[in-house]
């Protein structure tokens, strides 16, 4: 059974075209990050991981910060509830591997890994979704509600009793009951505290379930990290027009080469909290018209909440990682595959505010296989790469390895032999009746619909009898491709928690590796 399978032979991958890590990382310049500003940074950074309670280890890492040769090795996603699918779990454990791998290529520098939760973002369905395999083993996504339809920062919302109280008995319902349930329902609950936001119960649930890590957890909410960039948005309103230019015109070389461009250019990179609200800038006249409001405001205006309030501010998917590796001294980000081709569509970007683009790092893929996948691929018979493909269905492919193409070949011969007789039928007809050709042909037709019908009945029958095998067949497959979606992508860590506790989730992250270009298969 292989431990890895090559992205290029998974259909999921098959258009996608992805950076992967030169050997060695070409290091970054970081003349930015004067003492002062690390001194901010690893101050502002300690306040909110000791409120979360973090190991000592993402402390010291922290510490690290503070250090003139040291680099940030850093990954993301948006503040997700239990923090999301998996995939965000094995991005974190990604910046861990390659901060070693990079302290071995560059002995005289420190590497730290960083997780950026991504709490700017507004929207709440995405981040709230979580995906389970319920009691049938069906694939169910639940979700957190607050009731506040409000396009508020998902960082900010604030968690409620009702709100999460009602998710914890929706879990309850639908996972099956083991003996790690109560554990992971509690872990729950101690992660998401009523009056905290969903920022902080994302970074509280990181670490219980991952435990001692020296990851880096970073709330880009932070009013004292936003400060760190009030001058890069400063240059994002300053130079709206030209960065639109820029990138407008690199997308298009991107797309002549053939390469993904999944970033859309508009002018303007910039939201505005306004009310507690997260609200686009609409250019308008001289200056900007905040959507959904009668606000209007000068590019003066602006430039003075960039100055004296950056904390209102938040970067749109383009400025985001300029943003953020304006924040930290970034020598790598680890990322998936619309991530890397967004960080390369924006690449010429850098230079307009000052900067150097970090090195882009696919992050670690992965698809665990369970007992039940196991067995399956143990027979010899279907290989996972099989069971990963959305297309592969389990009752076509048993007929077809069976009895399909004898059934196949004596339908097209029966249907022949009607063929032929009709030929033969038809000239003694017109030898004897012309008028009854219509006949023949309807009873030729008649004769070739029985036959396929019964061929139908034969397969039918067929399916019935290995109705078992299709079953367990089937529901391998839905181990593996939750929803038709890659596990990593659909699963959240709570159903694995549920499944095999929090020790078995921690034993499935230490067997990560760095392989790029690869589906690590890892068995549970």
């Amino acid at each position: 059974m292989p431990s890895s399978i090559p992205l290029s032979q998974l259909p999921q991958f098959s258009t996608l075209k992805m950076d992967t890590a030169t050997v060695p990382i070409p290091l970054r310049g970081i003349a930015r990050f004067a003492p002062d500003h690390r001194a901010q940074l690893a101050d502002a950074l300690l306040a909110d991981l000791r409120r979360w309670e973090a190991p000592e280890s993402a402390c010291a890492a922290a510490e690290l910060l503070r250090q003139p040769n040291s680099y940030a090795v850093v990954t993301g996603q948006q503040a997700g509830i239990l923090t999301g699918p998996l995939y965000s779990i094995y991005k974190g454990i990604g910046a861990v591997i390659h901060s070693r791998l990079l302290q071995e290529q560059h002995p005289g520098c420190q590497f730290v890994p960083v997780f950026w939760i991504e709490g700017d973002d507004h929207d709440i369905a995405e981040a709230s979704a979580i995906g389970v395999l319920d009691r049938a083993g069906t694939p169910t996504t639940l979700g957190y509600d607050d009731g506040d339809p409000r396009p508020l920062h998902v960082g900010d919302r604030v968690v409620t009793h009702s709100a999460i109280s009602a998710l914890a008995e929706s879990l309850r319902q639908h996972l099956l009951p083991t003996d790690f349930s109560d554990a992971a329902l509690q872990l729950l609950a101690e992660s998401y505290r009523p009056g905290e936001t969903l920022a902080d119960g994302f970074a509280r649930a990181f670490y219980r379930m991952l435990g001692d890590t020296p990851i880096v957890l970073l709330n880009s909410r932070s009013a004292l990290l936003k400060r760190l960039a009030a001058d890069l948005f400063a240059t994002a309103i300053q130079q709206r027009d030209p960065a639109f230019q820029l990138l407008s015109e690199f997308t298009e070389s991107l797309r002549a080469a053939g390469l993904p461009t999944p970033i859309e250019p508009k002018p303007g990179m910039i939201f505005l909290t306004h009310n507690g609200q997260r609200r686009g800038l609409e250019q308008e006249g001289e200056g900007y018209r905040v959507k959904a409001t009668e606000e209007w405001m000068t590019e003066t205006e602006l430039a003075e909440i960039a100055a004296n309030a950056p904390e209102r501010l938040s970067p749109n998917v383009v400025l985001r990682p300029i943003i953020q590796d304006g924040i930290l001294p970034t020598a790598a980000y680890i990322g998936g595959p619309a991530e890397l081709a967004y960080q390369r569509q924006i690449a010429p970007l850098y230079q307009l505010f000052g900067m150097e683009a970090p090195a882009l790092i696919a992050r670690p893929f992965v698809t665990l296989l369970e007992p039940k996948v196991r067995r399956v691929t143990e027979q010899g018979k279907w290989q996972i790469e099989q069971l990963l493909n959305p297309e592969f269905d389990p009752a076509t492919a048993l007929i077809d390895n069976q009895l399909n193409a004898e059934l196949q070949s004596a339908a097209e011969r029966a249907i022949a032999l009607v063929g032929n007789a009709e030929q033969e039928f038809a000239g003694l007809t017109g030898q004897i009746d012309a008028s009854l050709k219509g006949a023949l042909g309807a009873a030729a037709t008649g004769a070739r619909k029985q036959f396929e019908d019964f061929s139908k009945r034969l397969r039918s029958a067929l399916k019935k009898r290995e109705q078992t095998e299709i079953d367990r067949l089937r529901a391998a497959q839905t181990l593996l491709l939750p929803g038709g979606a890659l596990q990593e992508r659909f699963l959240n860590p709570m159903y694995l928690i549920n499944k095999f506790g929090v020790d078995g989730l921690r034993n499935i992250i230490a067997q990560l590796e760095a392989g790029e270009g690869v589906m690590q298969v890892i068995e549970v």
